[in-house]
């Protein structure tokens, strides 16, 4: 008795393993992270609805998104006035009414972190970066320091923070308007 009910579990994780395989295989490269054209949310009052369907409906919110959060559009096709976008911030992929999106002034394709361009000069006070990572998020710290205990905010690729001080070659001190706080970043990962 108990050797069939372990082969029967055996039998069910093997085909549950085998059904998500093929989901994940089926689902559309654009609902993954890194695809997409850069967009900034852009809205006067409230938030922008990310959404499981291109249409407006209270039942299909899935995330909020504010001002200067940032989206990746792949697939601005819908006639419907709605982009299929990825959202970092959610870590997922929804609808978004186009009308609140604004073209990114300038990205960080083709960046290489660890070095800065020129036209990055620490003097001017309140200078706006773009953040720009190869993966996941730079974080916002209490201290000049890597150090998990001392993140207080995660910034993703072209969030913006306000230069304020530099505190040494790798850390300035910068104000995040994504949170409404000011906080140490490693400038080796903004551009202009």
């Amino acid at each position: 008795m108990k050797r069939e009910m372990v082969f029967g579990l055996v039998r069910k994780l093997a085909l549950g393993a085998g059904a998500l395989l093929l989901v994940l295989t089926l689902l559309p490269t654009h609902a993954f992270a890194g695809s997409g054209t850069p967009y900034r949310v852009q809205v006067a009052t409230g938030y922008l609805a990310l959404r499981t369907h291109p249409s407006y409906n209270e039942d299909n919110e899935i995330g909020e998104l504010y001002t200067d959060d940032v989206v990746y559009a792949t697939d601005t096709s819908s006639n419907a006035g709605y982009w299929w976008v990825y959202s970092p911030k959610h870590g997922r992929s929804g609808w978004v009414n186009k009308d609140y999106l604004r073209a990114m002034s300038s990205g960080c394709q083709g960046y290489n972190p660890g070095r800065r361009s020129s036209g990055s000069s620490r003097s001017y006070y309140g200078t706006s970066y773009n953040v720009c990572v190869a993966s996941g998020y730079l974080a916002l710290r209490t201290a000049p320091a890597y150090d998990e205990a001392n993140e207080i905010g995660e910034l993703y690729n072209c969030d913006t923070v306000n230069f304020i001080r530099s505190y040494n070659s790798d850390y300035w001190w910068v104000y995040s308007p994504k949170y409404g706080r000011e906080g140490y970043v490693n400038c080796n990962y903004l551009v202009r």
